[in-house]
C-alpha cells in the first residue's frame, strides 16, 4: 500500500473525440475527492454510496460551480477493485474538452496526475496482481489476434504465475533438504528424505528448459510470425503474397527481377498474427540495386521464423535452390519447399527434377516438406496454412496448457534459472558438495522470482522453520 496515501487520476479512454469518456481515480480517498465536484440527481451523497453502484449526476467545475456535464460515476471500494483501493470512475461524454475539464476539476479537489501506467503499478504493489499479470495487462490491450488475447488472458488469471510458484516452491523443498544436511547433518528428517535431490534435479532441468522454450511461441503469438518468401526470380513470389493477402499488394511481372527491395505486410492466418515478406529474387547479378536486395533478402531469411523456398513446379531445382536449403538445413531454420505455377503443368504436380514432388525426395529437396500450390488459381493455398501454421508453432499453442514466457525480461529470468539448475547438476555430478548445490538453486529461485516480483529469502526461511521445526 505504498502510494494510497496519494490519489490519483488519469483519463483512460484514447484521446480524440467518442461518445464516452471515462476518468479514473484511485487512492484511499478517492471518493472524497470525486464528492466535492459531484451532484448526484438524488439525495444520497457519494460518501455514502455502497461499493460497486453507479450514480447519475453532474460534475461541477469546484471554482465557480459551473455544470462540465452530466455523467454516471461509478464507485468501488477497496480492497476489491483493481487496484486494491478505493475507486471511482466518471463516465462523461468523449469530447477532448470536456474530458480535459472535468479531470481538472479532479485534480483541483485533491488529486494528482497519474504516472504512466501507475494504475497497474499499484495493483501490483497491493497484492491483486503479480508481476508477470502486470504485463500481460498490456498484452490483452495490443493483442492482434485472437490466440495472442487467449494467452494474454490466461496470464493475466496467474497462469504463468502459478507456474512459476509451482517451480520456486520445488526449489524450496529441495533447499530445505540441502540446508538440514549442512546444518543438521545428526537429525535424520523423514520429510527431507523423502527428496530425492539426484532426481528432483534432473526433473527441474527438464520442466525449465520447456518452459523457457516457449518464449518463442510467446513471443510469435504476441509480435507474429516472421514468414519470408524466398526463391529465384519469377517463382512467384509477389504473386503468393499477393494470394496470401486477397489483394494486388506488389508487383507481378514476367520480367526477373522486378522486385528489388523488402515488402513486409500483415495476416492473420487462423488466430495466428503473421508477418510477410516478399524478397528479392536470389541470384548473381552485376546490378549494384539488385545486388543490395539480394542481400536484404539473404537478411530476412536469416531474421525468420519460417522460410517458404518457392520454386516453379515445371522447372528443375537449381543450385541457388540447393544452396538455399543446404543453408537452412545448417541453421535448422524451419522451411517449406513451395512448388508453384501448378496450373501450368496441367496436372497440379511437379514437373522434371530429382524429387520435384517424388516421394523419396533428396537430401537437399525432402518430399515431406513440399507443398504444390498455384496461387493464381487458388490451388493448394489451404494446405500450405495448414503447414505453416503446423510447422511453426508445431502443436504448442496447446503445450504448457497454453502458458509462455510473454517477453524478455521474463525470458533472461528462466534462463537464468535454468543455469543454475544445469551448474547445481554438473557439481553434483562431480561430487563437489551440497553446500554449492545450494548457491546454485538459491540463485534459480531469486531468478525465476523475478518473473512474479516476489520476495525471495524471507519465504524461504520462514518455510525451513514451519516445516522442520528445527532448532526446539
Amino acid at each position: 500500500m505504498i502510494h494510497s496515501k496519494e490519489t490519483i487520476a488519469a483519463i483512460a479512454t484514447p484521446v480524440g473525440t467518442s461518445g464516452i469518456g471515462v476518468i479514473r481515480i484511485s487512492g484511499d480517498d478517492a471518493i472524497d475527492v470525486c464528492g466535492r465536484i459531484f451532484r448526484p440527481h438524488g439525495r444520497k451523497a457519494l460518501a455514502e454510496a455502497a461499493t460497486h453502484t453507479a450514480h447519475y449526476g453532474r460534475i461541477c467545475d469546484p471554482a465557480d460551480g459551473e455544470t462540465l456535464d452530466d455523467v454516471l460515476v461509478l464507485v468501488m471500494r477497496g480492497p476489491g477493485t483493481f487496484t486494491g483501493e478505493n475507486t471511482v470512475e466518471i463516465d462523461c461524454h468523449g469530447g477532448i474538452y470536456v474530458l480535459q475539464r472535468v479531470l481538472q476539476a479532479v485534480l483541483e479537489s485533491g488529486a494528482r496526475m497519474a504516472e504512466p501506467g501507475e494504475f497497474t503499478k499499484r495493483a501490483f504493489l497491493n497484492g491483486r496482481l503479480d508481476l508477470a499479470q502486470a504485463e500481460s495487462v498490456m498484452d490483452v490491450i495490443s493483442a492482434s489476434s485472437a490466440l495472442a488475447l487467449r494467452a494474454a488472458h490466461k496470464r493475466l488469471a496467474g497462469r504463468l504465475g502459478g507456474k512459476i510458484d509451482t517451480l520456486r516452491q520445488r526449489i524450496m523443498d529441495l533447499l530445505v533438504v540441502v540446508e538440514v544436511e549442512i546444518d543438521y547433518p545428526e537429525y535424520e528428517i523423514e520429510e527431507a528424505e523423502k527428496l530425492d535431490l539426484k532426481q528432483e534435479l534432473d526433473r527441474l532441468e527438464q520442466d525449465l528448459d520447456a518452459l523457457y522454450r516457449t518464449a518463442d511461441t510467446g513471443r510469435m503469438l504476441r509480435e507474429g510470425i516472421r514468414v519470408t518468401i524466398a526463391g529465384r526470380p519469377n517463382m512467384g513470389k509477389s504473386t503468393l503474397l499477393n494470394a496470401f493477402l486477397g489483394e494486388d499488394r506488389a508487383i507481378v511481372t514476367a520480367i526477373p527481377g522486378t522486385t528489388r527491395d523488402t515488402l513486409e505486410e500483415s495476416m492473420n492466418l487462423d488466430g495466428i498474427p503473421v508477418r510477410l515478406v516478399d524478397t528479392a529474387g536470389m541470384r548473381d547479378t552485376a546490378d549494384p540495386v539488385e545486388q543490395q536486395g539480394v542481400q536484404r533478402a539473404k537478411d530476412a531469411v536469416r531474421d525468420s521464423d519460417l522460410v517458404l523456398v518457392l520454386i516453379a513446379a515445371d522447372e528443375e531445382p537449381a543450385p541457388e535452390d540447393a544452396a538455399l536449403l543446404s543453408s537452412l538445413a545448417e541453421t535448422e531454420m524451419p522451411y517449406l519447399i513451395v512448388r508453384t505455377k501448378t496450373d501450368l503443368t496441367g496436372t497440379g504436380e511437379a514437373g522434371p527434377g530429382p524429387a520435384a514432388g517424388g516421394s523419396e525426395g533428396s537430401a537437399d529437396m525432402p518430399a515431406d516438406r513440399e507443398v504444390m500450390i498455384s496461387a493464381r488459381t487458388g490451388e493448394g493455398m489451404k494446405e500450405l496454412k495448414d503447414r505453416i501454421r503446423s510447422l511453426v508453432l508445431s502443436g504448442a499453442v496447446q503445450a504448457e496448457d497454453g502458458v509462455y514466457l510473454a517477453n524478455t525480461r521474463q525470458k533472461q529470468a528462466v534462463y537464468e534459472a535454468l543455469e543454475a539448475v544445469r551448474e547445481g547438476i554438473a557439481i553434483r555430478d562431480a561430487e563437489l558438495g551440497t553446500d554449492m548445490i545450494g548457491t546454485e538453486l538459491q540463485k534459480a529461485y531469486d531468478a525465476l522470482g523475478e518473473v512474479t516480483g516476489n520476495s525471495v529469502r524471507e519465504d524461504l526461511i520462514d518455510t525451513i522453520f514451519s516445516r522442520f521445526c528445527l532448532g526446539k
